[in-house]
């Protein structure tokens, strides 16, 4: 898959045309745009439908998971707070990069670095206005502009997004349609902008898990981390566990990140999965540095809590495949580290801490 790169003044140009060329398909196009990739959770209980269940039909139900996802980042200050939050606690989460924001804070190094521990983007438009208060073409051109921004940074387009506000119109569906994203709403909200007490809000998440939740938060504000590092533990400690969305893992992702490497970069990969194979772990994953394009790029995972006692480290290698394969001789309940070196020997991936997962590999 060839390297997407973001450009200059030259992008102005190229967004014009991709922005005439989106509303000529909303004119002439297939029907499907118009519905195409919704995966509508916002008000469903109004419909008369549990939003739990209708989330976890619609994005792919996965007993005991909850979806952590945050709005209107990145932030220079909370983001990376939020990630080492999220690394202690095993958890991996959705954010919905603002594109005026995403140019402005941060370059591909730290949207990598993002990806690298599990986690997964999507587009929130690039202004975050009212869509439906917006003409087609600013629509598609808010969109887009977005769209290309993320592309730039991570080498892959969104394959989801979330309106600013959640306002939506079938206009607005045919536009993001024409986008190839799916929309992706929530099933709680408890309002950080109304500073409520951080006790009330766990209280009220707590009401609303369900196999599939999607939990609406933010990462540009203090409250926002005093939440997550107190509701991991309590959602943790009842058997749950906190996922990227599906819906946000795009196609040829893996293939499209490699694309970005070039000899002077830091590696790329992620750890897909931890399963419980008979008394032990077993760590999945991919990882890739330029500096070693046939593979046998070293990966370390570190086991046991670092803050308790010197964790065990287990080693293993990349196959030429790029993906890696490590066996753990015992379950902990703390997460699990994984690194990849560079073999360059500059900075080293982390690709994140994670919990195992609760059903055995089958």
């Amino acid at each position: 898959m060839r390297r997407i790169h973001g450009g200059g003044r030259r992008g102005v140009p190229v967004l014009a045309l991709m922005v005439l060329g989106l509303l000529a398909t909303l004119t002439t196009g297939p029907a499907r745009a118009a519905t195409a990739g919704v995966v509508d959770v916002v008000g469903v209980e109004a419909a008369g439908l549990d939003a739990g269940e209708a989330a976890g039909h619609l994005i792919g139900r996965d007993p005991g998971v909850v979806y952590l996802t945050f709005d209107d980042g990145p932030d220079q200050l909370f983001t990376p707070i939020l990630l080492d939050l999220l690394d202690r606690h095993g958890a991996r989460a959705t954010f919905f990069f603002l594109g005026r924001n995403l140019a402005a804070r941060w370059g591909s190094d730290e949207v990598q670095d993002l990806l690298n521990r599990g986690h997964a983007v999507g587009n929130h438009s690039t202004h975050h206005r009212k869509l439906t208060e917006q003409p087609p073409w600013s629509v598609a051109a808010d969109l887009e502009e977005a769209s290309l921004l993320l592309a730039n940074r991570t080498g892959f387009r969104p394959s989801c997004w979330r309106a600013p506000y959640g306002d939506l119109d079938e206009m607005v569906h045919s536009v993001a349609g024409s986008l190839d994203m799916t929309h992706v709403g929530w099933t709680a909200d408890p309002q950080e902008w109304l500073n409520p007490w951080v006790p009330v809000v766990i209280d009220y998440l707590t009401g609303k898990r369900r196999d599939g939740a999607v939990v609406l938060l933010h990462d540009r504000k203090w409250l926002s981390l005093h939440i997550v590092d107190d509701l991991l533990p309590v959602f943790h400690d009842d058997g749950w566990r906190f996922d990227a969305l599906p819906a946000c893992r795009a196609p040829g992702e893996r293939e499209a990140r490699m694309a970005t490497r070039g000899t002077d970069s830091t590696p790329v990969g992620r750890v897909d999965r931890v399963a419980t194979v008979g008394g032990g772990l077993k760590v999945t994953g991919w990882a890739y540095d330029a500096d070693a394009p046939g593979g046998g790029l070293d990966i370390r995972v570190s086991l046991g809590d670092p803050e308790l006692e010197p964790p065990v480290w287990t080693a293993s290698q990349t196959r030429s495949d790029h993906g890696f394969v490590v066996h753990l001789a015992e379950v902990a309940d703390a997460p699990i580290c994984v690194w990849a070196v560079d073999a360059g020997r500059r900075q080293d991936a982390v690709l994140g801490c994670h919990r195992h997962e609760i059903a055995p590999e089958g």
